[in-house]
Formats: structure tokens, C-alpha cells, sequence
């Protein structure tokens, strides 16, 4: 079962689960920083030892992951929980993720401990609706922005915009860096655009976006300036929407 503020954790073993996308993020740390601490400060909370950590380069939407693996089968071993900082750290597809939690209640381990979610007991239906709700959101913003990048890339390609490969100079690569900004930017104007309208200030816009895993590369909210940036390119600038930027 997923454990609760209610339940006595004391001692209870933890071990922690980190997923990062890129082998940059693993390879220098960026983005588990924030994932660790998250972890720590709620295994201080409840009274828990974190005994072991496991460390995932790959994307949230592959279910075979060996570290993973790992640690379901040290959890199950020891009857231990799995610590994660946000549920689209463990997994971006709605029904992996309720599969791990049925898991985790027949074979007797100690569960899942999310800290984005810390109050959610998956045993329970009302905690099955919200753990859905919450994993089917990360599931639905990852798919829907790869969907708006790969539309943003074939349309700028349509308009003789060279993509892809590799280039010599730095004015090339300048270019092609330029370029995936914008598709990405793309990728995000669904989202975006209806926060605009609403009058969303650009701190709000960006706390919006790390809730569905949107984050800078150190793992933290994107920066009102960067929010700025991103609406520039789509056009939505703050003099034409009369956003505030905090």
C-alpha cells in the first residue's frame, strides 16, 4: 500500500528511486539534487532510513528499466518502500503505475511513497481515483508535447528550415539550437495559451508546468524569465497580453 501521514513509519526502511531523462542529467547530477532532497526531507518527516538508492537514466514512458527492477526486488526482499519525488518520476503512463501499486499490496512490500502526493493511500478507492487523475495528467502533457514538437518540427521544415544532423560553424549550430526552442516552445503553446488568457502570472505559469514535469535542467520550476522567452517565441509577449512576469 502507499503509506499515509496517519500510518507510524518509525522504522521503516526507504529506498530511494530517482529517474532522470538524459545521460547529461545522470552523468553531472543535474536533477537529482532536487529529487533527493525532496526524498530526504520526507524520510525525516516520517521517521524513515533510506538504506539505498537507485539511480535511472531513461524516459518516464519505458517500463522496462533495470533499476527499477532493482529496486522492486530489494523492496520486495526486505518488505520496504519505494521513496519517489513526484509520481512522473516513476513512471508517465497512467496504467504502469496503478500495475506497481496492485503489485506492491498482494507481495507485501512496503509500498510507494510519493512526495508530490504524500497523503494518497493507494489501497483505498479514493486514492485510486486521485493516483489515476494524477499519473493519467503526466501521462497525457508527455505524450501531448512530443505530439506539438514533432507538428512544430515538420512545419518549420516545410518552410525550408534546415533540421537535424550535424553541422560545422558555430552560426549553424546557433541556428539549429534556435530552431529547437522554438519547437519546443511549440510543443507547449496548448498548454500555455489558456494560462495567458486566464491572466496567470509567469511564477504561476511555471509552477503550473513543474506540476505536469516540466522543469528546468536543474530540475527545478522554470524561471519567470525563461517563461518570458518561451511566450516570446509563440508570440504571446507580455506587452501584447499584459501578463505580469511574478
Amino acid at each position: 500500500m502507499l503509506s499515509s501521514p496517519d500510518c507510524p513509519l518509525n522504522p521503516v526502511r526507504w529506498l530511494a528511486y530517482y529517474r532522470v531523462s538524459t545521460d547529461r542529467q545522470g552523468n553531472s547530477g543535474l536533477g537529482l539534487e532536487a529529487q533527493r532532497a525532496k526524498v530526504e526531507v520526507m524520510a525525516s518527516e516520517r521517521g524513515a532510513v533510506i538504506t539505498a538508492e537507485f539511480v535511472e537514466v531513461e524516459s518516464g514512458r519505458k517500463n522496462d528499466r533495470p533499476q527499477l527492477a532493482a529496486a522492486l526486488a530489494q523492496a520486495r526482499a526486505e518488505k520496504a518502500v519505494i521513496a519517489v519525488a513526484k509520481i512522473d518520476r516513476l513512471a508517465r503512463d497512467a496504467g504502469f503505475v496503478l500495475k506497481l501499486a496492485n503489485e506492491a499490496e498482494k507481495n507485501g512490500m512496503g509500498g510507494f511513497v510519493f512526495c508530490d502526493l504524500p497523503d494518497i493511500d493507494a489501497t483505498t478507492s479514493a486514492g485510486r481515483m486521485v493516483l489515476t487523475m494524477m499519473a493519467s495528467v503526466a501521462e497525457f502533457e508527455a505524450r501531448r508535447i512530443s505530439e506539438r514538437t514533432k507538428e512544430a518540427l515538420a512545419a518549420a521544415k516545410a518552410r525550408g528550415v534546415c533540421l537535424g544532423g550535424y553541422r560545422e560553424g558555430a552560426a549553424q549550430k546557433a541556428s539549429e539550437r534556435k530552431q529547437k526552442a522554438i519547437a519546443e516552445a511549440e510543443g507547449l503553446r496548448g498548454v500555455l495559451e489558456p494560462m495567458v488568457h486566464a491572466g496567470l502570472s509567469y511564477r504561476a505559469m511555471a509552477d503550473a508546468l513543474a506540476g505536469v514535469g516540466k522543469l528546468s535542467s536543474t530540475g527545478k520550476p522554470l524561471a519567470p524569465a525563461q517563461i518570458g522567452r518561451i511566450l516570446q517565441r509563440l508570440g504571446l509577449t507580455q506587452s501584447s497580453t499584459g501578463q505580469k512576469a511574478l
